[in-house]
C-alpha cells in the first residue's frame, strides 16, 4: 500500500464518492494551494491531502473510463493502429502528478527547486481536470461495446 492510501481516510468528502470532475477540481484547488508554499513542511500536509485525491482521480478513470474504447473515428487518417482508451492520456497525466506529488511528499531536494516542482505539478494537473471536464476529442465519434 503506498503512502497516499494511508491518508484517503481522513478527507471526509473522500468518503462520499464525489465524481472525476469533483475530484479534478480539488486537485487543481489543492496545486494552487501549493504555489503558494514556501517550504517542505508547509507543502507535506497539502500533499497528503492531494495524494489522497489523485488516487481518487486514479482509481475512477480505471473503473469507469476504461469502458469508453475509441473504435471510429470521423477521418480515417486518425485511425488508431491499435485499440486505445478515451482518456488513455489523462491517465497518464494523473500517473505524473501521483508521481511529482510522491517526490514533494517524501523527498528531500533544493529549496530552488520546490516553485517548479510545484509549478509543474499544477500544470499538469490543470491539464488532467481539463481533459475530464471536456474531453480533447470532442469530435470522436464514440461507440459503448459491450
Amino acid at each position: 500500500m503506498n503512502t497516499e492510501n494511508n491518508f484517503a481516510h481522513l478527507y471526509s468528502e473522500l468518503s462520499l464518492n464525489p465524481d472525476l470532475p469533483t475530484l479534478a477540481e480539488r486537485c487543481k484547488l489543492l496545486t494552487e494551494i501549493l504555489l503558494d508554499c514556501k517550504s517542505l513542511p508547509q507543502t507535506q500536509p497539502v500533499c497528503r491531502c492531494l495524494g489522497a485525491y489523485l488516487e481518487e482521480v486514479k482509481s475512477g478513470l480505471t473503473e469507469s473510463m476504461r469502458d469508453f474504447q475509441v473504435v471510429e473515428f470521423e477521418d480515417e487518417a486518425e485511425q488508431p493502429r491499435q485499440k486505445e482508451w478515451l482518456l488513455e492520456d489523462t491517465e497518464t497525466k494523473c500517473d505524473y502528478c501521483r508521481a511529482l506529488n510522491h517526490v514533494l511528499l517524501v523527498s528531500h531536494f533544493d529549496r530552488d527547486m520546490l516553485p517548479h516542482l510545484t509549478g509543474l505539478l499544477h500544470d499538469i494537473t490543470h491539464s488532467m481536470a481539463a481533459d475530464v471536464v471536456a474531453p480533447q476529442r470532442a469530435e470522436t465519434v464514440i461507440h459503448i461495446i459491450s
